[in-house]
């Protein structure tokens, strides 16, 4: 198995810098096509405007917008520096409003999103939406990627297993890196006793990940801090892990941005690269 098409939406320079030169080496490294979207995002809001002024407004917008598509996309072309078969870099512009819609029919047919981690120094509040749109407007996998980037292979994954959809989702997305790794670690922290592997915590994604040729093991851990976000951080550390796949707003975004939840501190707090999928 392998990603034969990898996405990766940039809307700044600085931000997606990192996230930029991933997806390159990794549809070097799979042999794979390679899009990239340059979004100029216009910011006009649509509203009620002085006669003979709406039309002025917005073409200015528009306008806006476009130049720093094509902005982006020259940085994207010198950053690259090739415009090869296997490379499209395409300037999009998108309505505020509309931007999560625009994402989402852009990069729905990838086998993977590269993607910003959303939290951090210069960041903004468009690398949130930009991946929330991803995760939430496809079924592809989205590799988060760290300001300091991350290398194309990944020689030991921990998967956090929570038997729901989400994680599920996420385990068959990374495959194809699951595949490369050298070691795989399956992640349980605190099962439910009545949960329906609770004879065998495990087992079955194990078996399934066998039968694609990869070895895992077990671990369950027991909430010893008081986030589930600490526990799985502290066991990446202490165990050298390159890359989390794991579930991704497996509660609403609303209850995460207010309650908080494992999905927003691991994109804040993550000590390794993320694989989600929603």
């Amino acid at each position: 198995m392998s990603y034969r098409t990898i996405s990766v939406v940039v809307t700044d320079k600085t931000a997606d810098s990192a996230a930029l030169l991933a997806a390159a080496a990794l549809s070097a490294s799979e042999d794979g096509h390679l899009d990239v979207y340059c979004l100029g995002i216009d910011a006009t809001r649509y509203e009620a405007m002085p006669v003979g002024a709406a039309s002025v407004i917005l073409e200015s917008g528009v306008e806006e917008a476009r130049a720093r598509a094509e902005e982006l996309s020259k940085w994207a072309h010198s950053v690259l520096d090739t415009d090869g078969p296997k490379i499209t870099i395409e300037p999009v512009v998108s309505p505020q409003m509309g931007l999560d819609v625009t994402i989402a029919r852009l990069t729905r047919f990838s086998d993977l999103i590269v993607a910003s981690k959303p939290y951090g120094a210069g960041r903004t509040p468009i690398q949130v939406n930009v991946l929330e749109a991803e995760l939430l407007g496809t079924a592809a996998p989205v590799l988060v990627v760290p300001h300091e980037g991350c290398r194309s292979s990944f020689d030991r994954v921990a998967v956090a297993w929570n038997e729901s959809s989400e994680s599920f989702n996420a385990v068959r997305g990374a495959l194809p890196m699951l595949q490369q790794a050298k070691k795989v670690d399956i992640v349980i922290i605190d099962p439910p006793s009545h949960a329906p592997e609770r004879s065998d915590p495990g087992g079955a994604v194990s078996l399934m990940l066998a039968r694609h040729g990869i070895k895992s093991e077990v671990s369950i851990l027991a909430r010893t801090l008081p986030r589930v976000s600490e526990v799985m951080n502290r066991f990446v550390t202490e165990h050298a892990c390159d890359l989390l796949v794991m579930g991704g707003y497996g509660h609403s975004r609303f209850r995460e941005s207010i309650l908080g939840g494992a999905t927003r501190d691991m994109l804040e707090y993550s000590a390794a690269p993320l694989l989600m999928a929603h």
